[in-house]
């Protein structure tokens, strides 16, 4: 959706410098307005007092919520940390007769942008019809608090494009667009009444932390449910709601009913659509986040919904996939998400009311933000509009945890983080959410799912606040992946003690904290809901044992990825880690690291230019890594073939350790061994887990048994992984070959 910019051409609402000052001393030589002894040396925004009515240009048959006509008064001037700010007043009446106003405290006239308001505005009250004025502050500073759907161009009186030919002189112009029409001066008074808000009651909030679940509704029996059944929910009643703000959630989901519920909760509210709140008054209601809050895994989308059907169909096209491919797809489906999805529900839902005539009048929602699974993703949908999405929220895919997904990530590409230290994971994931916002000048945050491990949840929250996340929510239904209120509660309560014991950010500083960028080539990405197994995309036909455009193994391109990342690690350097696209500006970092699908790492240290022929391994701790020996039932035979693995490992010099997560009961084990199959053809590839994530493992002191079984109905050569690892990080990794004839 364009955007329809206002220009200011020649005639402003905010008076120019050279006139303000002129009208300043004629204002002193009178000896002052609104109650003011002396004038100031100049006014932010124009001589106190002054004022204008407009009326709507299209008189005749106007809807009923259409303003009809609107006053535009300046007040008086505060001064506010050595900064004169100025006051001023706009009220409007429908054309069904209901009014609303709207007092600003600003430094100058509101800029066009959410951006150019904040730094400008530093009050904000709303009052709806005869309903007591409100006020949102910022809970630990004061600031005000502005609506966040966007266009802002829009809410406030902008001169038309037509005073262009005017007097730059005039503080009102003849003619003014707002809230997309177009509206008439009837009116000028030089000593107009201006009306402070009487008592408003103030509302106060977080802007820079959003918490909540992503439902209305909760589980009616909150025991947990590991075998894959899904719960039964409730709605949320005026009480959970209470409870929900007592504990630190702040972001919630309504709908018409419980809209009521929530009004006098310091909290934000979204998920009431266009046709259930008022009109326009619901743009100036800066609690209110819209119908739709954000956009449902694009590049997961994208795979499941368009790639995976393709790929079921076509057999060729399993051959010929490719992670440029991949990425050339989701472009597209992004390209239609973002513009046509929800950041355009808000408008979609007022334009089908009969009493909204929204003119021309256009803009898509900016708080909309991405909750995605694909993290290597988010420098690119950051960085497709400068407004939306406003943030990237990672979504945890499966069974996700410090104990499981660290060791694959050993197992898989060959690196050696310690699985004792959770930012191993953390860095790896909020690297790219971090590296994504810099880039593109956005936010980030986090998310908890039910089958991440709860022993890390609570801690990856508290580590995305530190480093600067501004959202913070939590899946409530679907199986699996939902956490139940009473945990979402918990957790919210973890959040609050925190925040309210570290309250002070600098989310500008944080954003820039890292020295170095490590770059993957575009469509190069995670393992998905195997996050540490690392087939790119989550696809087995683009497992790491398939090679590039240049020949290279995607293992080698990723290992090389992953090298650097321990390196920074060792090295206790903060690192950013985003895809190596076109016109991104790296500026700021002391080091880019561009890993190449030629199998190169090419290294950019200030105006410096170093090629090498693979990652810097960095020295590593001494130590032997456990023995893995693995032997098979049968490596040859006619198809479908039966075949048992059996692996021996012992351990050396740190304990093995390795888990699928949670079991159909809720238990963890120690699976030891992690078993993937590859073949009979480059794109066939399997992941190995065992019935209801129950392992057999036999324990003997130090030595372990594991056993798997598995059917081969293809023929073709086969050959089975096997990897190890212990709690150091140091891996054994073991390949068999199956042949299976016909």
């Amino acid at each position: 959706m364009k955007r329809l910019p206002l220009l200011l051409l020649g005639c402003s609402f905010a008076m120019p410098a050279a006139v303000a000052a002129e009208a300043s001393s004629r204002e002193a030589q009178r000896g002052g307005q609104a109650g003011r002894a002396t004038a100031p040396e100049t006014w932010p925004i124009g001589p106190a007092g002054q004022g204008a009515r407009y009326r709507c240009a299209a008189a005749d048959g106007l809807k009923p919520s259409t303003v009809k006509v609107f006053s535009l008064v300046f007040g008086p001037v505060e001064q506010r940390e050595s900064k004169s700010v100025q006051w001023v007043l706009l009220h409007a009446t429908k054309a069904n007769a209901e009014e609303f106003r709207v007092w600003l405290l600003s430094a100058g006239y509101p800029g066009q942008t959410l951006k150019e308001a904040r730094a400008q505005v530093v009050r904000f009250i709303l009052q709806e019809g005869s309903a007591a004025p409100a006020e949102c502050r910022a809970r630990f500073t004061g600031a005000a608090v502005l609506p966040t759907l966007g266009g802002w161009q829009h809410l406030l009186p902008r001169p038309a494009p037509r005073n262009a030919a005017g007097p730059t002189s005039a503080v009102f112009p003849e003619e003014a667009r707002y809230l997309g029409h177009l509206y008439r001066r009837e009116a000028l008074e030089g000593s107009a009444a201006f009306t402070a808000p009487a008592s408003p009651r103030i509302i106060e909030l977080l802007p820079d932390v959003w918490v909540g679940p992503a439902s209305n509704t909760r589980q009616k029996d909150e025991t947990r449910r590991y075998d894959g059944s899904d719960y039964e929910y409730v709605r949320l009643t005026r009480n959970d709601y209470r409870e929900m703000a007592a504990a630190g959630i702040n972001c919630v989901r309504v709908d018409a009913e419980q809209l009521a519920w929530v009004q006098d909760l310091d909290v934000y509210y979204w998920g009431v659509g266009g046709r259930a709140v008022p009109y326009p008054e619901c743009l100036y209601r800066s609690r209110y986040l819209g119908p739709a809050l954000f956009l449902d895994e694009p590049a997961v989308v994208t795979r499941d919904h368009v790639i995976r059907p393709r790929l079921a169909k076509e057999p060729e096209f399993r051959k010929a996939l490719t992670p440029q491919i991949v990425f050339e797809t989701f472009q597209e489906h992004f390209r239609q998400a973002s513009q046509e999805g929800a950041p355009q529900q808000l408008l979609r839902g007022l334009a089908s009311r009969p009493d909204v005539e929204l003119g021309q009048m256009a803009f898509a929602q900016e708080n909309v933000y991405t909750w995605e699974t694909m993290v290597a993703t988010a420098a690119y949908q950051l960085g497709q509009d400068p407004f939306v999405p406003a943030a990237m929220v990672f979504e945890p895919p499966g069974r996700v945890g410090v104990r499981r997904t660290v060791p694959e990530l050993n197992m898989t590409y060959g690196c050696q983080l310690a699985v004792d230290d959770p930012k191993h994971l953390s860095g790896l994931i909020y690297g790219f959410l971090r590296g994504g916002a810099r880039l593109t000048d956005k936010s980030w945050g986090t998310s908890i799912y039910g089958q991440v491990d709860r022993a890390d949840a609570f801690w990856l929250l508290t580590q995305a606040y530190d480093l600067g996340a501004t959202h913070f929510f939590f899946w409530d239904n679907a199986r699996l992946a939902c956490v139940p209120y009473g945990e979402c509660l918990a957790l919210a309560r973890h959040l609050r003690a925190h925040l309210e014991s570290h309250p002070k950010r600098d989310l500008e500083q944080l954003k820039r904290a890292a020295e170095v960028a490590i770059l993957l080539p575009p469509g190069y990405n995670l393992g998905h809901v195997h996050l540490g197994k690392g087939s790119l995309w989550g696809l087995g036909e683009l497992n790491l044992e398939r090679r590039n455009r240049s020949g290279i193994p995607y293992r080698t391109v990723m290992s090389h990825f992953f090298t650097e990342i321990e390196r920074c690690a060792r090295l206790g350097i903060t690192y950013d880690l985003a895809w190596d696209l076109p016109g991104l500006a790296f500026s700021g970092y002391r080091e880019v690291i561009h890993v190449r699908e030629d199998g190169k790492v090419e290294v950019h240290e200030d105006s410096k230019r170093t090629l090498l022929s693979q990652a810097r391994t960095p020295p590593r701790p001494s130590g032997a890594p456990p023995q893995l020996a693995v032997a098979l039932s049968a490596r040859r035979g006619r198809a479908p073939l039966q075949v048992r693995a059996r692996a021996t490992v012992v351990q050396t010099d740190a304990p093995v350790f390795y888990t699928f997560g949670a079991d159909t009961e809720g238990v963890y084990h120690n699976a030891v061994v992690a078993w993937e199959l590859y073949g009979p053809a480059e794109e066939d590839y399997r992941v190995l887990t065992p019935p209801r994530f129950k392992p057999r493992v036999r324990p003997d002191g130090n030595r372990y048994e594991v056993v798997t079984d598995f059917r081969l109905d293809r023929p073709g050569r086969y050959r089975l992984r096997a990897a190890t690892v212990d709690l150091a990080g140091r891996t054994a990794v073991t390949w068999t070959a199956i042949d299976v004839t016909e």
